[in-house]
């Protein structure tokens, strides 16, 4: 049986693997520091700076897969129950516009910044500015998704309202 492949397991790993390195950079950096003079170079808060931004961002791109951003539910529920379809159309919309623009934005960012570098490590500055590309594109990717879902789910209603006149 051929299993289906779900993106988000793959980001799942993703950010297991980020953890993981993350914490192995922090106790190289506290064994170094209490018992030797100085650090490695690899293992510098530059690393563990530019592993945490992709942390953050690959984390954000998982609660939008999963869909457990923090929403104003409390605000919505105050609609009657024929508007908060259409609401969530709406704001799935206004989220989507929002994480395309930004996305755009920081590849601007991202693309002009390519020749700046770290002062410690020299790593392209690049590298640490795509992560937020990353993290907009794999979000704008699942809301567009529920986006989808969202329409559907209001034209099914529709139909059944209609059927029922």
């Amino acid at each position: 049986m051929v299993k289906k492949f779900e993106f988000i397991k793959v980001l799942e790993f993703t950010a297991f693997l980020l953890v993981v390195s993350l914490v192995f950079i922090m106790f190289v950096q506290v064994f170094a520091r209490q018992f030797f003079d100085r650090i490695p170079v690899w293992s510098s808060d530059e690393v563990a700076t530019l592993l945490l931004i992709w942390l953050v961002n690959i984390g954000a791109a998982i609660a939008a897969g999963r869909n457990t951003h923090i929403s104003m539910d409390y605000i919505v529920d105050k609609f009657p129950e024929s508007w908060r379809k259409g609401i969530e159309i709406v704001v799935y919309a206004c989220i989507c516009i929002f994480l395309l623009a930004v996305g755009i934005i920081l590849l601007q960012l991202a693309w002009s910044g390519r020749f700046a570098s770290t002062a410690r490590l020299n790593i392209s500055m690049f590298w640490i500015q795509i992560s937020m590309v990353v993290g907009m594109i794999t979000m704008f990717y699942y809301y567009v998704k529920l986006l989808i879902k969202a329409i559907s789910g209001y034209r099914e209603k529709e139909i059944i309202l209609s059927t029922k006149e």
